[in-house]
């Protein structure tokens, strides 16, 4: 059972082009590269790679997807198969799941060169009674990047005075960590005893912070992600930030730094946040050393300013924003990559789903698929809150969703997860699902987002499904109206959303349906349907219902509303569900879109190719200074 920090590194050094030149050659078209399709017979190359993207089209035939997909597909493998292929080609060591016990590093104890010395002085102002402060020291190591031994920096991690890691930097900007070792943020001791700490996006720039005679700065370990930002760093080390009065964040002024500062305001509470103000010119706190000198670093930190206060935007905090929404166009819903339903439907960090259904249309087995999908292809964390079946029940419903088979026994052993299977379907839903235990906590409203809070803070949870509305204690005020109290119930529930950027599942069931007289069947329910109010409909970003045909034993997907036109459409698709494995089948001829803003009936609409999903790996930061190291 391979581990998912495991599958992390993988993902973060494999590259699509590296990987498919192994089979196929390759010619640069403009910023893509184009071959002769491996998976069907062609004279023209219709195979495009774009390395910006990291992903691969066939145009001809249609096959498409990121490296470990290729392997997936060319190989015939399974994915634990194309991981374990992708960690050999990349020198990945391949961890097993379990209990984790954390390696302690040999101590490198070699003290650094003069040359090494002279570097930080010259090119990075930072003097020799720091390095020795902050116990750096040098060693040989052997970098995968270099595919060779170099001299390397070593950046010494240590928790409670005990070395737990190891940062290498070798020349031409090669790093890597102790494998095995235990993630946590640089010089995390500093911490001790203080009200207040200021975080960097890297050891240089910790460094620059001390050199400064800030004493309380702490940096995140790897490369910043453009996309999923698992921050395990802070997993391991949450208990440092539960107490401080405040946090001045301090990391890069570019895009991906500016995804940083706000996964971190989120986890850790805006509310305790400040942010710098870098001077024109400058992007992080080294740079600003290199330039401005010393006090300009301390005025950087003194004068940093309080995350913005909420109800008051001002033009001058929203206009990066904006520039990018012009530059680069709307930020992106989260995709499920389930077949057929992303040009419906994509999830947005902060929106609120309201998911309806008659009882027994597979409302749960929808969501658990969805949530299940969001997790396996964004890296999403989920809250759950399920008053109707256990913890236990639904995690051997969500193993069988990242299976791919069936929990229970079965006529054909094959429809049924194995024990390998099992066992590592038990460590997916542990990663991604925390189960809250409605049976020991407050279960109103107020009571649900303080526990999903804290989920936030300790695991970054991205998600929560609250299932079902009706089981919620609902406590209106002296003479409030059932609208009234479910209008500030939503509102309530969608401002925390926003705020800490959680996506919600609210499953609410419909007031009871009655069957057609002629065809003996449900109408489909909408979001007016739901018992109570039409705010059910008014305050969702997004509406979902789920609808059974027992007779072909098809299920409908229906979006019914899509607030925000760029993340879907209005429209529906339609999935066999396999009773032997318990999973749903695409039926790519049931796919219809809006046509002058009416829904088709099955069948009588067009299957419209959309692109596969695009996926952002964790890189490296960049330093500002270009010059290698003096090796």
């Amino acid at each position: 059972m391979i581990s998912q920090i495991t599958i992390d590194e993988v993902k973060q050094r494999m590259d699509v082009a590296d990987v498919v030149k192994d089979f196929v050659k390759l010619k640069k078209q403009g910023t893509n590269l184009v071959g002769l399709c491996p998976f069907h017979n062609e004279k023209t190359p219709s195979f495009t790679i774009s390395p910006s993207k990291q992903i691969y089209k066939c145009f001809g035939c249609g096959k498409s997807g990121d490296a470990i997909q290729f392997i997936i597909d060319h190989e015939q493998l399974s994915y634990v198969g194309a991981i374990e292929y992708l960690a050999k080609k990349y020198n990945v060591n391949i961890e097993q799941e379990g209990k984790r016990e954390y390696v302690k590093p040999q101590p490198r104890l070699e003290k650094v060169s003069k040359e090494i010395i002279d570097w930080f002085e010259n090119d990075r102002k930072i003097s020799n009674d720091t390095l020795l402060r902050m116990k750096i020291t040098e060693s040989r190591e052997f970098f995968p990047q270099l595919k060779q031994e170099s001299p390397a920096i070593c950046f010494n991690y240590f928790r409670d005075d005990e070395l737990v890691n190891i940062k290498y930097r070798g020349k031409k900007k090669s790093f890597k960590l102790e494998k095995d070792a235990e993630l946590i943020f640089y010089n995390l001791d500093a911490l001790k005893g203080e009200k207040e700490a200021v975080i960097v996006e890297g050891e240089i720039d910790v460094l620059t912070m001390v050199e400064c005679g800030i004493y309380n700065a702490v940096g995140v370990p790897n490369g910043t992600a453009k996309g999923n930002l698992q921050l395990q760093y802070l997993d391991n080390s949450w208990e440092a930030f539960e107490n401080l009065e405040s946090v001045i964040i301090c990391v890069d002024d570019d895009e991906v730094g500016r995804l940083l500062k706000e996964e971190l305001g989120r986890r850790i509470g805006k509310e305790k946040c400040k942010v710098v103000v870098y001077p024109e010119g400058c992007k992080d706190s080294n740079e600003v050393l290199c330039k401005l000198g010393k006090d300009a670093v301390k005025e950087l930190v003194h004068f940093s300013k309080p995350w913005p206060i909420e109800g008051i935007i001002p033009m001058d905090d929203m206009f990066e924003e904006i520039l990018s929404f012009y530059d680069n166009g709307y930020p992106p819903g989260a995709k499920s990559g389930l077949d057929g339903f992303d040009q419906l439907l994509t999830f947005f960090p902060g929106h609120l789903t309201i998911v309806t259904g008659i009882p027994g249309h597979g409302k749960d087995e929808g969501t658990n698929e969805l949530m299940v999908d969001l997790a396996t292809n964004e890296g999403w964390k989920w809250g759950v809150f399920n008053f109707e079946e256990p913890a236990s029940i639904h995690s051997t419903k969500l193993i069988e969703k990242f299976k791919k088979k069936a929990f229970s026994f079965r006529k054909n052993p094959d429809d049924r997860i194995s024990r390998r299977e099992f066992e590592h379907g038990i460590l997916q839903v542990e990663q991604h699902f925390h189960f809250v235990n409605i049976s020991q906590v407050d279960v109103t409203m107020q009571g649900i987002i303080k526990k999903a809070v804290e989920l936030v803070k300790r695991h970054g949870i991205k998600g929560i499904i609250i299932n079902p509305w009706n089981y919620l204690e609902h406590k209106k005020t002296f003479g409030q109206s059932e609208t009234e109290y479910i209008s500030e119930m939503l509102t309530i529930l969608c401002n925390f959303l926003w705020k800490y950027g959680v996506h919600c599942f609210l499953v609410a069931h419909p007031y009871k349906m009655q069957k057609d007289k002629k065809t003996g069947k449900y109408e489909v329910p909408t979001l007016y349907s739901i018992n109570g109010s039409a705010h059910f409909y008014n305050k969702a970003h997004n509406g979902l219902c789920f609808y059974r045909n027992f007779d072909t034993g098809i299920t409908d997907f229906h979006v019914q509303k899509v607030k925000w036109y760029w993340l879907g459409e209005v429209g529906w698709a339609s999935y066999q569900f396999n009773v032997n494995t318990r999973q749903f089948s695409f039926l790519t001829s049931s796919v219809v879109e809006k046509n002058g803003g009416t829904i088709p009936e099955l069948g009588n609409g067009n299957w419209k190719q959309i692109p596969p999903p695009v996926s952002h790996y964790e890189t490296e930061k960049e330093d500002n200074i270009t010059e290698d190291l003096p090796f």
